[in-house]
């Protein structure tokens, strides 16, 4: 088992907050660990996500990444600790007067001191890996919706993150990328990447349940464990 990486301890959200409900959320993940959490609510997956990330202002408790507590960190340490996070987003997650390309690039550049013909190589690769031509200079808008999930996914892995959060990334999803993205997912906690995924249905994720270290439902009552 890996160290722990990530750790919300009775973190409760301010009551303005739209898509989460204010109460107590606790919920630990190690290196290398997948935790799949069920929620049919949409809205409150991405606030859970949006906490994880330490976006979410709280009235009580603490979310704690890589051992820092999100609400105590000033910029840039603050941006630098949110650039080891890679997210697919439900909807949305893009700078639409950009190319995707552009969008990929562009958070990778700004993280990291590698040449910039190495970042577009390994960018180009993780393209290539989900189906991609390579790098998409269409504007987000003119992609179509499979290519800009593909595109999503690129995003999320070329960073080789610290932590993973994805939502609903396998919901009406074809066999032609579900296995480029478990396989990615498998090799990502290899690397000792933590993953939060979220799905409606957790029985959609029987194929990869062997790298699956805790299942949760997200209710009113919190985060539940479910096995």
């Amino acid at each position: 088992m890996g160290a722990l990486l990530l750790e919300l301890i009775g973190a409760k959200p301010v009551f303005n907050m739209p898509d989460l409900l204010p109460i107590t959320y606790d919920l630990r993940v190690n290196e290398g660990e997948c935790v799949l959490i069920e929620s049919r609510n949409r809205w409150a997956a991405s606030g859970m996500a949006d906490l994880c990330s330490g976006i979410v202002p709280l009235r009580e408790g603490k979310v704690l990444f890589e051992g820092l507590d999100w609400s105590t960190l000033r910029e840039p340490q603050n941006s630098a600790l949110k650039g080891r996070i890679g997210r697919v987003y439900q909807k949305g997650g893009w700078m639409d007067t950009y190319s995707v390309g552009i969008n990929i690039i562009l958070p990778l550049l700004h993280h990291t001191r590698l040449p910039i013909d190495t970042i577009i190589r390994n960018a180009n690769a993780f393209c290539v890996r989900f189906g991609l031509l390579g790098l998409p200079m269409d504007i987000p808008r003119h992609l179509n919706d499979i290519d800009l999930i593909r595109a999503s996914f690129v995003k999320a892995f070329a960073c080789r993150p610290d932590l993973l959060l994805l939502e609903y990334p396998i919901e009406g999803l074809g066999q032609s990328l579900l296995f480029p993205l478990m396989e990615a997912m498998n090799d990502a906690q290899s690397r000792g990447t933590a993953i939060i995924c979220f799905t409606s249905q957790l029985s959609l994720w029987s194929d990869y349940q062997s790298n699956i270290a805790n299942c949760m439902g997200l209710e009113e009552k919190g985060l539940i464990l479910k096995r």
